[in-house]
Formats: C-alpha cells, structure tokens, sequence
C-alpha cells in the first residue's frame, strides 16, 4: 500500500483526487492538512478526514507517508512540494505544479535527486479522444505534423470560484493554469519540445470586477522540429455553458497528408486526408488511470525519472510561455 497524505484543499480538484485515492486499492490515506479554517471546513463537509496538527512541516515531519497529495492554492504549490521532496517523499499535484521557474528547477533537482516520481494531474493524457488522434499521429496517418490549433476556454464563473483566483499573486496566470494541458499534448502529438515563443499575450476582459486578473490569453510557439502552434486558453467561455461549449479543448492537427479535427469529450475524431474520402477515427479507452499509473511508476524505481521528465518539462515550457507574457504589454 502506498501511503499518501494530503496538502491544500483550496481547489476543488484536491477533493477529486481524494476520493480517488481513498477508492484505489494500491494506497492508503496517512492523513490530510489545510491551515485555513473555512477551507478545512467545506473539504470536511465533503468527507476529508483531518489529522490534527498546527503546521505542515509538523504533519510532514509526523505522519507516515510515501506520497505527498498537493492542493493549495498555485502560489503555495511550489514550496510545500520542495518541502515534500526534501523529506524524501513521491510527489502528486494537481496543476499547474508551481509557479515560479526558479521552484520548478528545485523540483527537479530534488526529484532527481532522491529518485522521487513526480505526477502532475494532467488528465487530458487519459482522454479517449486524444489517445485516439494520437495513436493515429504515431502511426503516421498525417505524416509529418506541421502546425496545431488549440483552444482551452473555459468559464470564468467570478463568484462561484474560489476568491484565491483573484487574489494578487496567489494565481500565477492563466497560461500556467490551463494551458500545461495544451503543452504536453502538443509535445506529444508533435513529438518534440518548444523551442521559441513567437508571441504571447494576457489582458483583462472578463473579470472587470478585478483588472489586475488578466483572464484573457493567447499564444504562438514554434517546435524544435519546426511545427507551429497557436492557442486560446481564455476564461472567455459563457459561463451558462459551462464545460460543453464547442471550444473546450479542441485541437486542429495538421500534416503533410491532411488534418485531424477532434474535441475533449467528444467521439467523434475526423480525419481528412490530403486525398479521398473522410474518415472516422476510433476513440481509445485507456487501460490505466493517472492514479494507477503514478503507483506503477513507484513501484517500478527505473520508470520514475523518465516519467518525472516528461511531467516537468511540460510545465517547464508552460512557464517560459507564462514568463513571455508577463514581460510582454497587455
């Protein structure tokens, strides 16, 4: 069994993965911590059990555990999984990981270091649809993979999210939040790393309530291997909508014998080719989930730097994308 213990519940996703951990025959739960009362308050309310200590490094230091669960708000992210990898511990993180560049170069240090797996939920790996267009990249239906379109727009939904979003400080950009996503796929689709930011841009629109939130954000990358992305990772989708617009994660894939159309959530995968006639693309169910994976990789020792790569490198190049559109005027 492998011992888990849970950090930060101020986003929703932290009690997700909770109850997912709690339901996966390989773990067992060691405990949970949240310094803030109300937050502590809703998690309980939702069927947290807390273990009673003041501070993290006490609960760290204390409870037995092989896997720290990390769910603060993004800013705290970054120093309670170097805590956590200090004292030897396996990492999972909802995303984004962290928020500073010089946190994620400590991440990876100490992950190396120690030998620690670090996972990232980047849920989208597990995706059906996705699996399904990227089993047909690999196999080579599109040839060289030349230029991607993405969109991640989602609902604002100022007043219902967590007032931590809106905070100075505590959010870290919505390129860091979403568009990791977005980045680890094109990774994989492209099978290769960005190599250059062409142009990024954040500004406020949406939450005129608080203008310093830049809730608005687009971007274009060049690969390593020459392919062109651009993106729209807004919170710019009707929040009446919610997630089921047309627009949330969608990916237009494009290669020298045609394009590949797909949509999170959505069976329908079109290929149209560069001759002949459309063809429908089968979805692929994933054989493992995130959780069972990442338990995998614990126990098999070898798996765990390559993996922990991958992971980092994708929110690696989030961040460089995030820093070109801080530096840049909105």
């Amino acid at each position: 069994m492998i011992k888990t213990a849970f950090v930060g519940f101020e986003h929703p996703h932290m009690t997700s993965l909770y109850n997912e951990i709690k339901a996966n025959s390989m773990f067992e739960i060691s405990g949970a911590f949240e310094a803030d009362n109300e937050t502590r308050k809703n998690a309980e309310e939702k069927g947290v059990e807390f273990s009673k200590y003041k501070s993290y490094e006490e609960f760290l230091n204390e409870t037995d555990s092989d896997v720290v669960a990390v769910g603060a708000h993004y800013a705290a992210r970054g120093s309670i999984i170097i805590d956590a990898l200090k004292a030897g511990k396996h990492v999972i993180a909802d995303k984004p990981l962290c928020t500073k560049a010089e946190e994620l170069e400590e991440i990876r240090r100490l992950a190396n270091e120690n030998n620690s797996a670090v996972c990232v939920l980047l849920s989208l790996r597990k995706n059906s649809s996705i699996l399904g267009a990227l089993e047909a990249v690999k196999n080579g239906i599109l040839g060289e993979v030349n230029n991607i379109v993405f969109e991640g727009e989602h609902p604002l939904n100022y007043g219902k999210r967590a007032g931590w979003y809106f905070e100075k400080g505590k959010h870290g950009g919505v390129i860091n939040d979403i568009a990791v996503h977005g980045i680890d796929l094109v990774r994989m689709f492209t099978n290769s790393d960005v190599d250059e930011v062409i142009g990024a841009r954040e500004w406020n629109f949406y939450a005129r309530e608080v203008p310093d939130f830049l809730d608005s954000a687009q971007f274009m990358l060049k690969m390593k291997n020459g392919a062109g992305i651009i993106a729209d990772v807004s919170y710019s989708a009707p929040n009446e909508h919610g997630y089921t617009h047309p627009s949330y994660w969608r990916f237009s894939i494009f290669g020298e014998k045609g394009m590949i159309n797909l949509k999170n959530g959505c069976e329908d995968i079109t290929f149209y080719p560069s001759q002949g006639e459309i063809v429908k693309i089968a979805p692929v169910e994933t054989e493992m989930d995130l959780i069972t994976e990442f338990a995998e990789v614990i126990k098999n020792e070898d798996s765990i730097y390559g993996y922990t790569k991958e992971m980092l490198d994708s929110t690696e190049q989030t961040l460089m994308i995030q820093k070109f559109a801080d530096e840049s005027k909105h």
